[in-house]
């Protein structure tokens, strides 16, 4: 791969990428649907890869690297570069070729995990895959997706399902509340992310010597 471009939600895990000192663009974005609102422009040159986290909808732990082969959102599937998935392969060999849904919001339950990995055929599920996806795919754009699991799917996290607003910001009352409701299930959740994001760090870096 050469000449790369990192799209990635804003705050910590835009955070995480730029800590690796990739020589790619790296375009920090607002989270869910909301994140077609900043895409930059693109020429044929170009090789998007869109990273951050993800969650586990049933057989990846917290620390696991998914390259995305197929992602859906209930109204779509949209299928992925193949030679691109091998590229990256080669690049990060302990990743897990995944399909993955994209939800309106924050899946905290485990028996919803459950469902919509049954329903979809789903391993992973994230809140702006399918809408990049389509958005780059109309343009023309060679694009993958790479994500690393924050949270696995055997046991629920704090309950909130409210925690991005509809212009993609993290809403820290929600978040305080949904914590303080399951302060158990919240210090672990922190546990993982903060795993996941050193992961995260270290998978741009892979991909950023592999485009060198």
């Amino acid at each position: 791969m050469a000449r790369v471009t990192i799209l990635v939600p804003r705050g910590a895990e835009a955070d995480a990428v730029r800590r690796a000192q990739t020589t790619a663009r790296v375009i920090g974005l607002p989270a869910g649907a909301a994140c077609l609102n900043a895409l930059p422009d693109f020429d044929e040159r170009e090789t998007v890869v869109a990273m951050g986290l993800c969650g586990s909808l049933w057989r990846l732990k917290t620390g696991a690297v998914a390259i995305y082969g197929r992602v859906v959102d209930g109204t779509q599937a949209i299928d992925l570069d193949s030679r691109l998935i091998d590229e990256l392969t080669g690049a990060l060999p302990r990743a897990v070729v995944v399909n993955a849904f994209t939800a309106k919001r924050v899946v905290t339950a485990v028996v919803a995990r459950t469902a919509l990995a049954q329903r979809y055929n789903a391993d992973v599920v994230d809140m702006e895959g399918a809408h990049l996806a389509a958005a780059l795919r109309a343009r023309g754009v060679r694009f993958a997706m790479v994500r690393v699991v924050s949270d696995d799917a055997s046991r629920d996290l704090p309950p909130m399902d409210d925690a991005i607003d509809a212009n993609g910001r993290v809403q820290p009352v929600p978040i305080a509340l949904a914590f303080a409701r399951a302060p158990l299930a919240a210090i672990a959740f922190v546990r993982d992310v903060r795993s996941a994001l050193g992961v995260l760090t270290e998978t741009a870096r892979a991909i950023n010597l592999a485009a060198v």
